[in-house]
């Protein structure tokens, strides 16, 4: 039994040759430069990509009813001294289903923001 022969159809021979001229224009080309390039361009897309955090902080700066952990994160204190000030009625709070805790963002800045003091220097600086 010999081989038998078999014809290519035009178009399977163009594909055939279109392949291989790609294949050699990709040999002869500088790769390790178009690879740097690539490279060089994902380290500069890479950090404008969003990630689960980002979105999640963007969120949370953007909401203006925060739960406990919210509350806390933002205004850099621990739970229990947050019960603590909420207990003592001592922070703006809401609790609608007479469990859960809520804030609103507004009324934590103006919290926060509340008893305004001034340092020696600039009482010193404002009396000259």
């Amino acid at each position: 039994m010999g081989r038998r022969k078999t014809t290519l159809s035009d178009n399977a021979l163009e594909m055939i040759i279109s392949i291989n001229q790609r294949l050699t224009e990709l040999v002869n080309c500088d790769i390790p430069k178009r690879l740097h390039c690539i490279e060089e361009k994902l380290d500069y897309i890479n950090p404008k990509l969003l990630t689960i955090e980002h979105i999640d902080r963007f969120y949370s700066e953007v909401k203006t009813v925060l739960t406990v952990t919210e509350a806390c994160e933002y205004m850099g204190i621990t739970e229990s001294h947050m019960y603590k000030l909420t207990s003592n009625g001592k922070i703006p709070h809401y609790k609608p289903t007479g469990k859960l805790i809520y804030f609103d963002r507004s009324e934590l800045d103006d919290w926060l923001l509340q008893n305004k003091t001034y340092n020696e220097i600039s009482n010193d600086n404002e009396n000259k």
